[in-house]
């Protein structure tokens, strides 16, 4: 049997790893847990934090869990390439494709969106709809995974 999850918490799970936050399902439940990711937040410490006992609690019984993690910086990058291959005014895009190749692109991209209000709403919006497909797409490798396990039992 497939997973199912809600849109709602899909955009839950979108939203949280965009925090940079590690974000588990727990399949026998349905609830969603979530705690800093150690890679996005240098200074979390596991045994210090109060996340302690949700990642104590994951960590007991990691089966029960499905965990999604978040865009690594070359999955970003090509979200934000591809929202500038979206931009109608060529001019406009070419002032966003050459910040981009410069150093700290995201820095560079983050900036320039200052100077183009609607562009950055724009941006935002496909953002939030690329982590949800990303999301989405985690769920459907879990399913793939799964019918491939029924399979095998069969």
């Amino acid at each position: 049997m497939s997973l199912q999850i809600l849109p709602d918490m899909i955009k839950e799970i979108a939203e949280q790893l965009d925090c940079g936050m590690k974000c588990f399902y727990n399949l026998k439940t349905g609830e969603l847990e979530y705690f800093p990711d150690e890679n996005n937040h240098s200074s979390f410490d596991a045994e210090e934090s109060p996340w302690k006992e949700i990642k104590d609690k994951i960590d007991e019984e990691p089966d029960d869990y499905l965990m999604f993690e978040g865009m690594d910086s070359h999955e970003s990058f090509r979200v934000m390439e591809n929202f500038i291959s979206e931009i109608p005014l060529q001019i406009i895009q070419v002032k966003f494709e050459v910040a981009i190749q410069r150093k700290k692109p995201f820095q560079q991209f983050k900036y320039l969106l200052l100077d183009f209000p609607d562009l950055r709403e724009n941006w935002f919006a496909y953002k939030a709809q690329s982590l949800i497909d990303y999301v989405k797409e985690q769920v459907d490798v879990y399913n793939f995974g799964k019918e491939d396990e029924d399979e095998t039992n069969d």
